[in-house]
């Protein structure tokens, strides 16, 4: 079982009011990581790291009234870990602790959204290190986007079926610079589903 499939646990959602604004502000710190791998920005990465430990040691006294021990000390093995593991493996650390904290979030259109981005961004983090394993969730993932789309997204929706052929032509072939392009235009479509 590959690191990247574990990155993604299914997600449960608890209603924790108090602690969303820090809860908001780590997933932002949190989530720039994987998306400076992908935009070609690994120089600035052990900086994005730190700064999302900061902001998780900022944010801990008031997760630990709705988040368990457990899970918040493997968000403090991990953020530790990650200051000495290569980018790839950075992104996909990010990753796990993004998934993590959805699990305390109440369920919404940007956290929905925000689940579609970690499966694509996890898809691209392993073809960036070399692994080809289907990505059948990436399609699913998208796939319920569209249909849940009332024709609000027109033009989004018909990029990213043009995005989801490409993947699906250049993923078999093992054509890392197709897939992870693919797989980036995938993102940037998610991201304009956020605009009505």
């Amino acid at each position: 079982m590959s690191l990247f499939s574990l990155a993604l646990p299914a997600l449960v959602v608890l209603q924790a009011p108090s602690s969303m604004p820090s809860l908001d502000q780590v997933q932002r710190l949190v989530n720039a990581i994987p998306e400076a791998l992908i935009h070609g920005k690994r120089g600035e990465m052990r900086g994005l790291v730190a700064k999302a430990k900061a902001g998780w040691e900022q944010a801990k006294p008031e997760v630990r009234k709705t988040m368990p021990e457990t899970e918040i000390a493997f968000i403090d093995r991990q953020l530790k870990a990650m200051h000495k593991m290569r980018p790839v493996e950075q992104a996909a650390g990010a990753l796990g602790i993004s998934s993590t904290l959805s699990r305390f979030q109440p369920r919404s259109r940007r956290q929905d959204l925000l689940q579609v981005d970690r499966i694509i961004q996890s898809a691209w983090c392993a073809v960036d290190s070399g692994h080809w394993e289907p990505f059948p969730n990436v399609a699913a993932a998208v796939h319920a986007l569209i249909d849940q789309d009332k024709g609000e997204h027109t033009l989004v929706v018909l990029k990213m079926q043009e995005s989801l052929k490409a993947l699906e032509a250049s993923q078999p072939k093992h054509q890392a610079a197709a897939t992870k392009k693919a797989l980036s235009e995938l993102m940037n479509q998610v991201s304009l589903f956020e605009k009505p």
